[in-house]
């Protein structure tokens, strides 16, 4: 709405102006007219003029290891002898088929980007297609698989190049069955980024590309792809606004992992490539915050555990997302809390080593059945406390050999560290990277007899 305003030099005389506001102009008399608009980059997915500070929620840079190697941030799967592999000069990962038919490798993040209700979530993600290959699909983004891959069960959307036609595509479960709608390059209505349009840009897809997608989910949100550009910025090259379009919305969740993959449909003359080289998503505001954590504790029973004999460490109770559906199974929880007490000491062992593990193996007879009200997480006590276990120390401590009770505080682990994943397919494996194991047992030497351990985890959420 416009207003009249007084504006005053610094001896308070007025100035002879007219002023009108709205959320997208400023009209100063005498001066330029400033536009702001979601063509050039200045407003978010709702409209925002961009001036918060946004807070990265997950980036990786694919020079460093391959994601096969960094295996407690991506899940990275060969499918028929496909492989992945750091460039000759280190500066991505190149995802690549064999040359039969159904051969090829995909990676997603443990780490599903929070959603949270009128924050804007934006990807960028830069890549080299190589050439496009008739038959070779690839792919990159935020969605999921939940099928045989490659299957349209799962729910996001991604930029695809199949064969020569390069898309844009919305996959949605919430219809029950997977399904997509597929908009080819031609189609695009911002930008067909082919020289045509009116940045006047021409992608070459044999060149690396810089991949911007951004997005309101809502349920019904807006949806926009497009390329950072360089000298022309980020061009918006297609949008898809789900309001008043559809029975359902867009896709499940707007809580969403990144994924990339390559594969064949066909027997290939040479292998398909799909290289990777730094992919960020950023929200424009603190998700934890405006949503919320919520706080659970639980521990480990009444029956007091055995620290085992031998040099390791042994369960002593687990943590995993519930197994309600595979939405409730994406629930992200964060230990602030550990305390053990040693009831008896161990024979014949000088200190205690206590560790939180992920990927924990074997994690034998774990039941994951203990669940605090409201809690999105399950907690297991049953897994059996003579067999040791290995896994991913996310954080370790050594206490005396003493009877006692030892607290440690995590409540400064980040939070957008990801403790607790699950892998692809929406399942939780007892020896998964859905679980999240306290462990203990003797630090050194042979003890004649084992620690009796209780223990108590705090944590926090978000389903």
């Amino acid at each position: 709405m416009a207003q009249d305003v007084t504006i005053r030099g610094e001896n308070g005389i007025p100035i002879d102006a007219d002023s009108t506001y709205n959320a997208a102009q400023t009209v100063v008399k005498g001066i330029a007219t400033t536009n702001y608009t979601q063509s050039d980059f200045t407003l978010d997915s709702f409209q925002r003029l961009r001036v918060s500070e946004p807070r990265i929620q997950f980036e990786c840079s694919f020079s460093a290891q391959t994601p096969a190697t960094a295996s407690s941030i991506w899940e990275s799967t060969a499918v028929a002898s496909g492989t992945v592999a750091l460039t000759g000069n280190l500066f991505g990962s190149t995802l690549a088929t064999t040359t039969s038919t159904s051969s090829g490798y995909w990676i997603q993040s443990y780490n599903h980007v929070r959603y949270a209700p009128g924050i804007s979530t934006l990807l960028r993600f830069t890549f080299c297609f190589n050439s496009l290959i008739s038959g070779v699909t690839s792919r990159l983004g935020m969605f999921t698989d939940q099928g045989t891959f490659p299957s349209t069960a799962g729910d996001g959307a991604y930029l695809e190049a199949a064969g020569s036609v390069v898309s844009f595509v919305v996959r949605s479960m919430a219809g029950g069955a997977g399904s997509e709608t597929r908009i080819n390059q031609s189609s695009w209505n911002m930008d067909k980024m082919d020289g045509t349009g009116t940045s006047g840009v021409n992608l070459n897809w044999a060149n690396t590309q810089h991949f911007v997608m951004e997005y309101q989910w809502l349920g019904v949100g807006t949806i926009r792809f497009g390329f950072e550009t360089g000298s022309s910025g980020t061009v918006w090259a297609h949008q898809i606004n789900a309001v008043n379009s559809a029975t359902t919305s867009w896709s499940r969740t707007g809580t969403l992992p990144l994924r990339a993959e390559c594969y064949t449909s066909t027997s290939q003359a040479v292998a398909g490539t799909l290289t990777l080289v730094n992919c960020v998503v950023m929200q424009e505001g603190d998700v934890q915050l405006l949503r919320g954590w919520r706080y659970f504790s639980s521990n480990s029973g009444g029956t007091v555990r055995l620290g085992g004999t031998a040099l390791g460490l042994y369960p002593v109770m687990s943590l995993r997302a519930a197994s309600t559906n595979d939405l409730t199974k994406r629930t992200r929880f964060i230990p602030t809390s550990v305390s053990i007490t040693l009831a008896v000491v161990a024979t014949g062992a000088t200190s205690v080593q206590v560790a939180l593990l992920t990927f924990p193996t074997p994690n034998t007879a774990a039941t994951f059945a203990v669940q605090p009200a409201g809690s999105g997480t399950t907690v297991d006590i049953a897994a059996t406390a003579t067999t040791a276990i290995t896994g991913t120390a996310i954080a370790s401590w050594i206490i005396p050999n003493v009877v006692g009770t030892y607290t440690f505080d995590l409540s400064n682990m980040p939070d957008n560290q990801n403790v607790a994943g699950y892998n692809a397919a929406g399942t939780v494996a007892i020896a998964g990277s859905s679980v999240l194991t306290l462990a203990a047992g003797p630090m050194t030497g042979t003890a004649s007899a084992g620690a009796t351990i209780a223990a108590t985890i705090n944590w926090k959420e978000i389903i």
